[in-house]
């Protein structure tokens, strides 16, 4: 509170400008201590001045990080307290210590009858023996069977040290090693070290590269290997997470593809931990880190912790967004008590998957091949699982290889907090690592009324070839198949048969590998089918008009294959009020046509066209009717039947009004019931006035609708009430005239 206080008497400027502090630091500031801590340096302010800054202070650089911007410091409280006015700052935060989980992490070893320390005598599988467990549960055997180990692939592991004198991992390439703790290039065991400071990261390792004869076999023993020794177990088996971020570094500059991570971190000097809301992936430099890592490339494979069985109770690097967090299995596929749980603070699932991680056959030194439980041993046989499929698919990003897993993970269908996306199915994931991606078509409306269907399954492995493909197309989810083909090793088809409009089109494809594992596009679609022929000139729903007796109709069509293709076309004129047509035309090859003989002024038409291809047609009619407009002067007046008539009718909800006059005059048009009496008057009218000249009336101006909409009558009274369905009236009065018509109004 009382630094609260004391913020507040500060200018507000000043305030902002101070680096962030997270909050249990000011808690120890009053005693003379040392505290290890990270410094945050803001944008554009070099690490190399803030680090000479610290150092004056009496303070130790630990490590420099260019990912984080950061440094991190061994600090007397004296000097934390000036460094916190610094404005080169942005944030002051203790550094994380690692340590081994209090419990789950080991299991005491079986009696047995072989060497002292022995729980995994040989046995079953020759080469094998009792390792044999995890291959099965991650369906590892079809792979490396077939001689898939991780060639090619460079993997970083990370922890307290390891024994690289040991006869396990003779002719395992070990590209560079070093010791964050010591200083040097010896990752083994040092004078300084206890017993058992690299008993864990060789246990790791052998899950790995180990080979003991007919007890353990590495995973992949071709890939090349960067050891870092970044735990000191030597102070309560703590050590500080710097190291971590630093080996991150290191391994990046050197060149690698697959970092694995037995470790977790939460505890702070002094008692501080990470707080629950902290392990939200934005918070702990090793999730930062980690994060960072991905974005360059790298796989990075971490354990959960070994903390469960309560909810939120993994450590951080596991709340990393591209991290992927491992849990623990036991070989009939149960999660381990101890394994820990997500999810994160902002709700993201954690752990990503699960492996086998109880009675784990691994090598602790000394020719000893003991079984040891914790996620400790999940994380690397996931991580060399991930190498595997590295192998077969060289430029697999990241995020690529957890989609991949996720697509054949055992609990893919209803992912949790407990085992995430559950144990995958490796060989799955490297056989169809995309499962099987429709490339085209995939939305409509198709642009070819033959398409070619294309999918995709990336790179196969060899022993996984070949592939026959299953494809079937159909009109609908129910209906016969237009197409149920076979094919090996092809993933395009090329349709032949061409698709009629108006019926949706849905495809998929399954996949089977030589192996026997499937993999399905699932169903794709509906997709819409195109219309044979898309009429463009003199087909509007509200009608048209022309001033050419001689118009010229223009259309569209799709894309179609030869053969059945090319489309050839029959085209119609016919008037409205008959129900033949006055005109036709077979065979047409261009999408343009001009009437050779003239159409009658005054008159409505409508025209269609009956497309071909191949032996099956497709018909395509105007939209509304089309008239020719006639610019001469009627020589009679003439009242037309309203159309449509009855009325709504073809999506129009109005009737038109149509009239001659061949003498100016005063002039009558109206609606009447059938007692006679008036309901409607358009002339005279708002739009209208009583005298009118000769010339035809109701038509819409050429190139525009048919109708004009000051005579188009919607079945209201003058009012604007709603008159109720039946037969009226429309009359015309002018010189020396009175006319009638009857229009049938079916109501609305």
């Amino acid at each position: 509170m009382r630094r609260l206080l004391w913020l507040a008497l500060l200018p507000a400027s000043l305030s902002a400008q101070r680096p962030a502090v997270s909050p249990v630091l000011p808690r120890v500031w009053a005693r003379d201590t040392v505290i290890s801590a990270w410094l945050f340096v803001r944008p554009g302010i070099p690490l190399a001045t803030t680090a000479a800054r610290a150092a004056n202070l009496g303070a130790r650089v630990r490590v420099r990080s260019r990912w984080l911007h950061a440094i991190s410091v061994d600090a007397p409280t004296a000097a934390l307290r000036v460094l916190a006015q610094d404005r080169d700052l942005r944030r002051i935060q203790p550094l994380g210590r690692f340590r081994l989980a209090p419990h789950g992490a080991f299991e005491t070893p079986r009696p047995s009858t072989t060497a002292p320390g022995d729980t995994c005598p040989a046995g079953g599988d020759p080469i094998l023996g009792p390792s044999e467990m995890p291959y099965r549960l991650l369906r590892l055997r079809p792979l490396t069977d077939a001689g898939v180990d991780g060639t090619g692939v460079r993997i970083a592991i990370f922890d307290g040290g390891f024994d690289t004198q040991n006869p396990a991992f003779t002719d395992i390439t070990v590209t560079a090693q070093y010791d964050f703790v010591f200083g040097d290039t010896i990752v083994r065991n040092e004078p300084a070290d206890v017993a058992s400071a690299h008993s864990h990261g060789t246990a790791v390792w052998s899950l790995f590269a180990g080979d003991v004869p007919g007890r353990l076999h590495g995973v992949a023993r071709g890939a090349s290997y960067l050891l870092a020794k970044t735990e000191d177990v030597r102070s309560e088996m703590r050590v500080e997470e710097d190291n971590y971020v630093a080996a991150l570094e290191w391994a990046d500059s050197i060149g690698v593809d697959i970092v694995s991570s037995s470790l977790a971190y939460l505890n702070f000097d002094n008692g501080f931990s990470y707080t629950p809301s902290q392990l939200n992936g934005d918070v702990a430099v090793t999730t930062v880190a980690a994060d960072l890592a991905a974005q360059r490339g790298i796989l990075v494979v971490t354990a959960a912790g070994n903390s469960g069985p309560g909810t939120r109770t993994i450590w951080t690097p596991a709340d990393g967004d591209s991290v992927l967090a491992v849990g623990a299995e036991d070989s009939l596929g149960g999660l381990a008590s101890f394994s820990s749980r997500g999810p994160t603070a902002d709700g993201r699932i954690k752990p990503d998957f699960t492996a086998p991680g109880v009675d784990i056959c691994v090598a602790t030194g000394g020719g000893a091949v003991r079984r040891l439980n914790g996620t400790s041993f999940a994380t690397p046989l996931l991580a060399a699982s991930a190498a595997l499929v590295k192998q077969v698919h060289p430029t697999m990003t990241p995020m690529e290889m957890r989609a991949a897993f996720r697509r054949w993970a055992a609990n893919r269908s209803a992912p949790d907090s407990l085992r995430g996306w559950g144990r995958p199915d490796v060989t799955a994931a490297a056989i169809f690592p995309i499962g099987v991606m429709p490339i085209a078509p995939v939305t409509g409306p198709l642009s070819s009324v033959t398409p070619t269907f294309t999918w995709s399954v990336g790179t196969v492995p060899p022993a996984a070839s070949p592939v026959t493909y299953q494809l079937r197309i159909a009109r609908d989810s129910a209906g016969v198949p237009l197409v149920d083909t076979t094919l090996t090793n092809v993933t395009t088809y090329a349709l032949r048969i061409p698709l009629k409009p108006r019926q949706p089109l849905l495809w998929r494809v399954d996949a089977t590998a030589a192996t026997g594992d499937t993999a399905s596009t699932g169903v794709i679609g509906p997709i819409a089918v195109p219309a044979w022929a898309t009429l463009t000139a003199l087909s509007d729903p509200a009608g048209a008009t022309t001033d050419s007796v001689q118009p010229t109709f223009t259309w569209t069509s799709p894309a179609v294959a030869a053969p059945p293709g090319p489309f050839t076309y029959d085209l119609f004129v016919q008037r409205v009020s008959e129900p033949v047509a006055d005109f036709g035309v077979a065979g047409l090859t261009a999408t343009t046509f001009r009437m050779p003989e003239p159409l009658e002024r005054n008159t409505a038409y409508h025209w269609y066209l009956v497309t071909h291809g191949g032996s099956d047609t497709s018909l395509a009619a105007s939209q509304g009717s089309f008239l020719v407009l006639d610019a001469s002067t009627p020589s009679a007046t003439l009242l037309y039947q309203n159309f449509p008539n009855p009325f709504p009718a073809g999506g129009r909800d109005s009737t038109c009004l149509w009239f001659d006059l061949a003498t100016t005059g005063l002039v009558e048009v109206e609606i009447l019931d059938l007692r006679g009496n008036p309901v409607r008057r358009f002339v005279p009218g708002p739009d209208f006035p009583p005298i009118l000249t000769a010339g035809r009336y109701g038509r819409g101006p050429a190139g525009g609708a048919t109708c004009d909409p000051r005579l188009m009558w919607d079945g209201r009274a003058g009012d604007g009430r709603l008159l109720p369905a039946g037969v009226y009236l429309y009359k015309l009065k002018a010189p020396g005239i009175v006319l009638f018509k009857r229009i049938v109004f079916r109501g609305k």
